[in-house]
């Protein structure tokens, strides 16, 4: 790698091929070094997809099948790559001249080859540190510069190391390939670690972990294939005749995968990096947002009909193929799971808010009349608490939003208790739904210490104390940090991760959820034990997107009303599920919302840092067996009385669970406007206590925190700060703080 000038022009090779690589000279035409290129990206899209055949292969798939159908996909880009990483290396020649040594041009593109992986991770890893925000501009530039310059001085430093090799007698072309082996593999290594602590061994962690696999190998057979010292005959060969070799592996990896959706699944099942980017195509190809494509190993037999993919409920006896295996679901004594969104539908012309159809009694067979229901059961009632992530109470016609966004709640607040004030105990997801599991809130539930925390055993869990008091357990969870690997299935029976069906935040989990619910419904029908479920709906949380028959404009307010609508479509279903079981009659509801998220008022769009009104107001409806409707709004309650209000229905204990039990308003044996005591929420820099209808903010600052006071009856947009003419209140209301404070603290240590 010593800095000798070339003597000639075939010689001007890209910067990592400083001796005798398999790229063309610079005199071969465009078209013979493009096809080339294409033959080297076939043959390294194949050794990168060897992975992927034994991972098919494992799921009882061809493994050749798995092999090509991987290659398909990751052919053109790795055969784009090594061609572009050929132009810019005779590009550099042309810049830079004769003059420049070869150990130039392999430390600039080393440079290059290490650092834009590594900004890549950097973009990725703040992504998921800081809560799906990011940081600022200012800050990204200054960490992307930092990175740059340590990529500058690896790469500084792997071709001191080579130039060592070469004066020892090291052959130059075997010496660009080993440091261009180790700069490859040190960003590898990097997004290998990234992505598994992001992941946190989570139920995605073994796909995240193979596409990292897969993708290192991809990057180290590019490398190979740039810089290997082909033979005459063969490079001849390849430029002839490689732009057709990899026409034939594309074409032949994306007809199998089309005719088999077998393999298609087989290949998707455990992850990749092919496997990856099939998904990705396949989800391009998705017209009505069922999370299933037509093309690209989709099996969506409708396109066009959001109700009919791969999966789907199929209905005895509609005539219809909804889960598109070629045939009608159609046998006498079959469990027929409901369709996740026509049975949350109204009839075409029913007024708004009128109930869905009722679903197929289980055990009917089809063309059969429904038998009547038995009536109540006996004992404790069943409880279905329902968690609608990020749904603010004030975008729901529930709680008088002016748009339709809501029916399904409004009808069971109307046959419920509606509290009027209701507030999370957080505006960030974590602090928001762990008192749900543990009875506790965060700072008080045993945890590790991660951002996304495991909860430990030692955690008496809900589930637990309601199985204890003889309860059949079960949850659907639609997030991957609600997940069996982070402790939130202790206590429950059944745990179903709708989330496994697509991606929470990038498609649409709710059909899932309802399937699973309806699933573990069916499965329950004649187990004596009262239920208590958990259904946690998620896609109103994160990258709003539009859905069959609900359009509420195409603004951000506009689409963020239209997933509202959505999750209350999923509601809708499995009430109306509920409401056709046995267990209708003698079944409790709790339904309340996560924590809010702001649309651009304060200044704040999204959630977790704020908590301001539309971050920390939600909806909580609870409607029991027998109990009067009612509108609670005497004062504030939180969704941390959720735990203790679910244990007092099923007359079980609640030792040690935080917050206080709302089940005597809902049942109608306590007044609706008996006052309520404090309530309290936290952000990381930020706490607010309400004691209706005085709202204290305090913003921690070094040296001194900054307190606001609102009066929300008088000032529901938070815009006049009492806190300089109330002091009497502001004192007060500064020593509840304080108290609450300390239960935090205490529960830290």
């Amino acid at each position: 790698m010593a800095d000798a000038p070339e003597a000639r022009p075939e010689d001007a090779r890209p910067a990592l091929a400083a001796s005798g690589p398999s790229l063309p000279p610079a005199d071969a035409s465009i078209l013979a070094r493009a096809s080339e290129s294409c033959a080297l990206g076939a043959i390294a899209a194949s050794i990168a997809s060897l992975p992927v055949a034994l991972r098919a292969a494992g799921e009882g798939a061809s493994a050749f099948g798995g092999l090509l159908a991987s290659a398909a996909v990751l052919t053109l880009p790795l055969a784009a790559a090594i061609h572009l990483s050929g132009a810019a290396g005779r590009g550099y020649r042309l810049v830079t001249g004769r003059g420049a040594g070869r150990s130039t041009a392999v430390g600039i593109a080393l440079w290059a080859g290490i650092s834009a992986p590594l900004l890549l991770l950097l973009g990725a890893g703040l992504s998921v540190a800081t809560n799906h925000r990011g940081l600022g501009g200012a800050t990204f530039g200054a960490l992307a510069f930092g990175v740059a310059v340590v990529s500058a001085l690896a790469a500084h430093r792997l071709v001191t190391v080579g130039r060592g090799l070469v004066t020892r007698g090291v052959a130059a072309g075997r010496t660009v390939e080993r440091v261009s082996l180790v700069g490859a593999a040190v960003p590898a290594l990097l997004a290998a670690l990234v992505a598994l602590r992001a992941a946190d061994g989570g139920p995605a962690a073994a796909r995240l972990l193979a596409s990292v696999v897969d993708g290192a190998l991809a990057v180290v057979a590019a490398v190979l294939a740039s810089t290997f010292e082909l033979p005459p005959a063969v490079r001849s060969t390849f430029r002839r005749l490689g732009a057709l070799m990899a026409l034939v592996v594309v074409a032949a990896g994306v007809v199998w995968v089309e005719r088999s959706p077998d393999l298609a699944r087989a290949v998707k099942a455990r992850g990749g990096l092919g496997p990856a980017i099939l998904s990705a195509l396949e989800g391009w190809t998705d017209r009505d947002g069922d999370g299933a494509g037509a093309r690209f190993g989709g099996a969506d037999c409708d396109d066009g009909d959001p109700r009919r993919f791969h999966g789907a409920p199929d209905v005895d006896g509609d005539h219809r193929d909804d889960d598109c295996d070629g045939r009608d679901l159609a046998r006498s004594g079959s469990v027929a799971a409901a369709d996740p969104l026509a049975a949350a539908t109204p009839p075409v012309g029913a007024p708004p808010g009128a109930p869905a159809p009722r679903a197929p009694d289980p055990g009917t067979p089809a063309g059969a009349s429904s038998p009547a229901r038995s009536g109540p059961r006996s004992g404790p009632p069943s409880i279905v608490l329902v968690t609608l992530d990020a749904v603010r109470a004030d975008r729901t016609s529930a709680y008088g939003y002016g748009k339709p966004t809501t029916p399904a709640l409004a009808a069971l607040a109307a046959r419920g208790t509606r509290f009027e004030h209701a507030y999370s105990v957080a505006s960030d997801t974590q602090r928001a739904l762990a008192p749900l599991v543990s009875g506790r809130r965060l700072s008080r539930t045993a945890r590790d210490s991660r951002e996304w925390p495991t909860l430990r055993g030692s955690n008496d869990t809900l589930a637990e104390r309601l199985s204890r008091a003889g309860y059949a357990t079960a949850a659907v969870t639609s997030f991957t940090w609600l997940s069996k690997d982070r402790g939130f299935d202790q206590g429950f029976d059944d745990f179903e991760p709708a989330y496994e069906k697509d991606h929470p935040e990038r498609g649409v989990t709710g059909a899932h959820a309802l399937a699973a619910a309806r699933a573990i419904l069916a499965r329950r029908e004649e187990d004596p034990r009262p239920l208590f479920l958990w259904v946690h709906l998620f896609d109103a949380h994160e990258r709003w997107l539009e859905h069959p028959g609900l359009d509420f404009g195409g603004t951000k307010g506009g689409l963020y009303d239209g997933e509202v609508a959505f999750v209350d479509r999923q509601l809708a279903g499995l009430v109306e599920s509920i409401a056709a079981s046995n267990r209708g009659a003698s079944t409790a509801f709790v339904v309340h919302g996560s924590h809010g998220v702001g649309l651009g008022e304060h200044g704040v769009d999204g959630h977790g840092a704020d908590l301001w009104e539309q971050q920390i107001r939600v909806p909580l409806i609870v409607a029991v067996p027998g109990g009067p409707p009612a509108r609670h709004d005497a004062g504030a309650v939180s969704v941390a009385d959720v735990p203790a209000t679910v244990l007092e229905l099923a007359g079980a204990p609640s030792e040690q669970v935080e917050g206080r039990s709302l089940a005597a308003i809902a049942r109608g044996t306590a007044s609706p406007t008996e006052p309520s005591p404090p309530v309290y929420a936290r952000a990381r820099r930020r706490s607010v206590v309400i004691e209706w209808p005085l709202k204290l903010l305090t913003t921690e600052r070094r040296g001194k925190d900054r307190h606001l006071l609102f009066d929300l009856v008088a000032d529901p947009q938070e815009e006049k700060d009492l806190s300089g003419d109330r002091q009497a209140d502001l004192t007060r209301l500064l020593a509840v703080a304080e108290s609450f404070e300390r239960g935090e603290a205490d529960g830290n240590r």
